[in-house]
């Protein structure tokens, strides 16, 4: 299901599925060209400026960043904390983010494992609950950033049965008379 938005949040995007398919997440959210070396990039960077303070600019709309929630049920995870260290920093290279801190705690023997990794662009959070099979991630990003391709990683990564993603568009400053 995909739902654009409504008029009371025009900035939202919500996508759920019972397959794990990163695949569809790239074709919902992104397009992209094939280069003479057979490298795909996403078109959204060919339309997409960058003011002075990091706000996005596409076609007919500026905001601060896209906010992106994502929800993964019965994965892959082993629920070890270098795993998952691991694993953000690579999504985050892949977004094109800059790293400044990451910390993971764990909260016991066999507990769930919560962490923050804060980027130059903003932050990738991250909340487990082992007992019930369930990891919880927030992506926002500001500038010149790929925070799709960072949640497309993680979903190809944890291999879940189920997720659910909703992108937020934050910070809407200018809307064109075309999304009115």
């Amino acid at each position: 299901m995909v739902d654009a938005g409504d008029s009371k949040s025009p900035g939202e995007i919500h996508e759920s599925s019972s397959l794990s398919s990163p695949t569809k997440i790239r074709r919902i959210f992104m397009k992209f060209l094939k280069d003479n070396n057979g490298l795909y990039h996403s078109i959204k960077n060919f339309n997409k400026k960058i003011s002075k303070d990091h706000f996005i600019i596409e076609e007919n709309i500026e905001y601060a960043g896209k906010h992106i929630v994502l929800d993964l049920w019965h994965t892959s995870f082993d629920n070890r904390v270098k795993t998952l260290e691991k694993t953000l920093k690579n999504a985050i290279k892949i977004s094109r983010a800059s790293l400044l801190h990451l910390h993971l705690h764990r909260f016991g023997k066999e507990q769930g494992i919560s962490g923050v990794a804060v980027l130059a662009e903003s932050h990738i959070s991250v909340h487990t609950w082992p007992e019930r099979n369930y990891i919880a991630f927030d992506i926002f990003m500001c500038g010149d950033t790929n925070p799709e391709e960072a949640a497309d990683y993680l979903v190809k990564f944890f291999k879940p049965k189920k997720n659910q993603l909703t992108i937020i568009k934050r910070g809407i400053i200018s809307i064109d008379k075309k999304m009115s």
